[in-house]
């Protein structure tokens, strides 16, 4: 499948989406997050050497069976430390890496299981589940460049489903700030706007659930000003990646040898106590 026209797209696989239809390349989520965390050339690699992690597989295989949409899932019948374990996972290595599959050990799919049936048995949570149509793509042009994002579920609202060490608002606090969700809402929810579906206008979910049991889950939004934040990161990523695709140039750090260095501000924080008030920027003048 190749993309030529801005719109939605249903049933895409996932080993479609993440190989990129759009001829001369598109910008995800993902990647924009990268571009907003490190100079081009290093976001560049990172895209194109993208592997699945335990974490992600984790998410999809629960993604799968509480949804029925995703990857094909397979469950490892040897040890991985084996001979015939190796040979096991040789024998997938391709189709993972194309995320044609999510492979879990038969401890991960009890815990998957355990997951799936937490999300199910509370009745709000199925009812956003049961409300939306899974895995649905969106392409869109903006300010010169090509863009893509990839929704869990989309109906009145879009959702996306993560796994999270901590689903307490606290945590996702935490995990917003670590892993850029709030760039997430802000750069789907443009492509919802873009193709003109109505739920570009109202907050995007994060269905959040712990990985231990008894799997707790919340349902969090990003507030005003984090999506105010992601919005003008996003502008910066889209402009970098539209200007590199242009010129074919993803640059690296600016100059060899830049400034000379100065110690981060938690440094002088950190050693308030012993180091000398007069070469503490940080220090109470009236300490002197």
């Amino acid at each position: 499948m190749s993309i030529t026209e801005p719109g939605l797209v249903f049933g895409m696989s996932d080993e479609e989406y993440h190989a990129d239809p759009v001829e001369g390349g598109s910008l995800s989520s993902s990647f924009a997050r990268r571009l907003t965390e490190h100079v081009p050339a290093k976001a560049f690699a990172w895209h194109h050497n993208r592997k699945p992690t335990p974490a992600m597989n984790l998410g999809k295989a629960t993604h799968l069976l509480a949804l029925g949409a995703g990857p094909e899932l397979i469950v490892w019948q040897h040890d991985g430390r084996t001979k015939a374990g190796k040979e096991e996972r040789a024998g997938y290595s391709e189709h993972i890496a194309a995320e044609r599959v999510v492979a879990v050990t038969e401890t991960e799919r009890r815990q998957v299981v355990g997951m799936v049936e937490a999300l199910r048995g509370n009745p709000e949570v199925a009812a956003i589940l049961d409300a939306g149509t899974p895995e649905v793509s969106v392409f869109w042009q903006e300010r010169g460049a090509w863009c893509r994002g990839r929704f869990d579920l989309l109906g009145d609202i879009g959702d996306d489903y993560k796994t999270a060490e901590d689903a307490s608002p606290s945590g996702f606090q935490h995990s917003m700030s670590t892993y850029g969700y709030h760039q997430q809402a802000d750069f789907y929810l443009r492509g919802l706007r873009a193709v003109d579906h109505p739920a570009g206008d109202r907050p995007m979910r994060f269905i959040c659930q712990e990985k231990a049991a008894p799997y707790l889950v919340q349902v969090h939004t990003c507030d005003e000003l984090a999506m105010e934040i992601a919005a003008a990161l996003n502008d910066r990523a889209i402009d970098i990646f539209a200007a590199a695709v242009a010129s074919g140039e993803w640059a690296g750090y600016p100059e060899i040898t830049p400034p000379p260095t100065a110690l981060p501000t938690h440094y002088f924080f950190r050693y308030a106590d012993i180091i000398p008030e007069r070469l503490n920027p940080f220090a109470d003048p009236e300490d002197f």
